[in-house]
């Protein structure tokens, strides 16, 4: 049986509704009732979405969305105390991220039993009054409301299986941990310079961008509608890639890549999958860095969140950097989390660190996008919007992280060009390449059938080019040519950057 009809005959559906049903009856004493979407109340106003992501030969994402009200409701119902002794967001967070860990969980069980093998990362919290969630590449999607009286909740969930998957877990490898896992290399990971040098590598090479990292910023910088693009780590190496982009270079950035007029550009697909891309890009980098101290993790399809009001928080991280990245007038964002799997047994020191200063803060912050200027309160937590360390050491100094440290960077111009580029952190990424002659379909009683000397019929001419295909993309055509005793493949037609980034949907 083909691998996707195999993905569309599992029942997700039920797996997730069951799951949902169960956990809020039994973990709120709420008796949810299954409703038609065009009967669910709407989710326009301020909101919170608990998420995790799959990742492994199933990779994905599963998204509950509540109305924040009704999460103050839930909450107090789950602490049992009443909405007026909460204290504020950091109670709600950490139950709806509980109940999305809960619920992927059992969904992460019905795809293990099911054959597929996935791992769940932490899970993340957005909150705000404007913003979209999407998954990209994403190959079977569902979309269930339930009620509680006058509430609604809505659950959405997005996955692909992967094909030609060879799992990295210890648990499909063998290999026990202690004999794979360098605790001192993992302790002495450079991720202050790891990060920054891949992000700056791949806007170099992919989009011919000299980008800087910039150790001040503008409170300007902070303003107006954005895309996020995401990516998460999953098993031994837990954790996420934010990249925070404006929505005028967003579409720049989109233009360059697909060779395209800036008024051609198509916010919602374009841009979307060149966001995406080089969120992928970025996440697929680390993983190898991880790989090479014996950390052993899978990386989740890339999502985009899109809005002018909203802060994304991924929960229980044990290190964080944020780094603030120029080119030209544009200013952009790179927040890395990381959090080593418990079995491990190696902590990692809490740390929180802001690699930039805002040079013109203004108070209150505005409301289109919430303070980036300092680090969080609570460093189990971290979230998008948060204060300068100058002015909360002044108001609140005992809650101020127990790390915190400033990095100076130089704002001087290079002078590299593209072709200038250090290109090792790309060399090293394994590919896969193969060649499709062609396929064809078959019933399994068909399968059974074939026996030597069976001639299996395929849907391309012979004369027709071959698929070239780069990790089962399709990036050139070419001819079968025999030198020396030999197959071998004669490049024929190279896709355009345009027809390759569209492979990746």
């Amino acid at each position: 049986m083909d691998i996707m009809e195999t993905l569309f005959t599992l029942d997700i559906k039920s797996s997730v509704t069951k799951s949902v049903l169960d956990v809020f009856d039994t973990m709120l004493s709420f008796q949810l009732e299954p409703v038609q979407e065009s009967d669910a109340a709407g989710l326009s106003e301020t909101r919170i979405v608990g998420s995790v992501n799959f990742a492994g030969q199933v990779s994905g994402i599963i998204l509950i969305h509540v109305k924040k009200d009704f999460a103050l409701i839930m909450t107090s119902a789950m602490l049992g105390i009443t909405p007026d002794e909460l204290e504020g967001d950091d109670e709600i967070k950490d139950v709806i991220s509980e109940l999305s860990n809960i619920i992927g969980g059992n969904l992460k069980s019905f795809f293990n039993d099911s054959g597929f093998y996935c791992a769940l990362s932490t899970p993340s919290i957005t909150l705000g009054g404007d913003f979209t969630i999407k998954t990209l590449n994403t190959e079977r999607y569902e979309s269930l409301s339930f009620s509680y009286q006058q509430h609604t909740i809505r659950i959405e969930v997005g996955v692909k299986l992967q094909s030609g998957y060879q799992a990295e877990d210890a648990g499909k490898t063998g290999l026990p941990a202690a004999s794979r896992v360098d605790p001192a290399k993992i302790r002495n990971m450079d991720i202050s310079t790891k990060v920054p040098d891949s992000v700056i590598n791949v806007f170099n090479t992919m989009l011919s961008m000299d980008v800087q990292v910039s150790s001040t910023i503008s409170q300007s910088d902070l303003e107006g509608m954005r895309t996020v693009g995401a990516v998460s780590f999953a098993g031994d190496a837990m954790g996420l890639i934010n990249i925070h982009i404006t929505s005028q270079f967003s579409l720049q950035m989109a233009a360059v890549m697909l060779d395209m007029d800036i008024n051609d550009v198509d916010v919602e697909a374009d841009v979307n999958d060149v966001i995406g891309e080089l969120s992928n890009i970025v996440g697929g980098n680390l993983k190898s860095i991880f790989s090479d101290v014996g950390l052993r993790c899978e990386l989740s399809t890339p999502s985009i969140t899109r809005g002018s009001d909203f802060k994304i928080e991924s929960m229980n991280m044990e290190r964080y950097e944020r780094f603030a990245f120029s080119y030209q007038e544009h200013v952009f964002f790179v927040e890395f989390g990381l959090k080593l799997a418990e079995g491990l047994n190696i902590p990692l020191n809490d740390i929180s660190e802001i690699n930039y200063q805002v040079a013109d803060k203004r108070s209150p912050a505005p409301a289109e996008w919430p303070d980036l200027s300092g680090i969080s309160d609570k460093p189990a937590s971290l979230p998008i919007e948060i204060e300068a360390p100058v002015s909360r050491q002044a108001e609140r100094p005992e809650e101020m992280p127990a790390v915190y440290h400033q990095k100076k960077w130089t704002d001087e111009p290079k002078t590299s060009s593209p072709i200038d580029v250090n290109l090792s952190f790309l060399l090293d990424i394994p590919l896969e390449v193969s060649i499709e002659l062609g396929r064809t379909r078959m019933k399994i009683s068909e399968l059974l059938k074939i026996r030597e000397q069976t001639v299996v019929g395929l849907n391309s001419l012979a004369d027709e080019p071959v698929d070239i295909l780069v990790n089962n993309k399709l990036i050139a055509k070419g001819e079968v040519v025999v030198e020396g005793g030999k197959y071998g493949i004669r490049v024929i037609e190279v896709l355009s950057r345009e027809d390759r980034i569209k492979s990746f949907r």
